[in-house]
């Protein structure tokens, strides 16, 4: 007999199935349950409601981002701007290639206000980690670090919200624009000085 944990996690992919067909407005758990052979109630037995079913399909998403970016930094050891610069690089490509995944984390939570966006980005917070350890090397100031996450992060924000619509997503020529944006940052401070010696691993 299949077991509570497997239940929930094949409901779980068909969530992911059920956004990426329908979007989050479509969205419907009478169809997820249909994709799974499970009676309408079953769901609930493993989520209190819908979103909580959305909330744990975004966690999924997200282990599979965590999983990208450890693959993307295996060969970048002891080179924070590359690491910095590949990181940038695969999470645009991330939120393009799953749309799903963007509308989820820029839903707005109507008890608070908040973004989710803002809760799920700080799980996956490797970007603001490699900024500081950037700043270590080249000696950059409080407010430089600051205008890095903010202008890095702005970055990856907007082409997350631009994901959102058919005629604004980014195409190969915009996201190479995009990453052009976040080297002209990283090569002003790289170009002032070099960084100091390090013995520090990958963040």
């Amino acid at each position: 007999m299949e077991g509570s944990s497997a239940v929930r996690d094949r409901l779980i992919q068909a969530a992911i199935r059920e956004l990426e067909q329908n979007g989050i407005q479509g969205f419907s758990l009478r169809r997820v349950a249909q994709a799974c052979g499970v009676s309408c109630a079953a769901p609930y037995k493993h989520f209190k409601d819908r979103q909580a079913l959305l909330e744990a399909v975004a966690d999924a998403l997200n282990r599979d981002w965590f999983a990208r970016q450890a693959d993307a930094l295996r060969s970048l050891e002891g080179n924070v701007g590359a690491q910095l610069r590949v990181i940038c690089r695969e999470y645009l490509h991330f939120l393009c290639d799953t749309p799903h995944f963007c509308a989820l984390i820029t839903q707005r939570d109507e008890t608070t206000g908040k973004w989710h966006l803002s809760h799920l980005f700080d799980q996956s917070s490797l970007t603001k980690q490699l900024i500081s350890r950037f700043a270590r090397e080249y000696h950059l100031t409080d407010q430089e670090v600051y205008a890095n996450v903010c202008a890095i992060r702005a970055v990856l924000y907007g082409a997350a919200m631009m994901n959102q619509h058919d005629d604004m997503r980014p195409d190969e020529s915009a996201r190479e624009a995009l990453y052009s944006m976040i080297d002209r940052q990283l090569f002003l401070y790289e170009n002032r000085q070099a960084p100091r010696q390090s013995g520090d691993g990958v963040v």
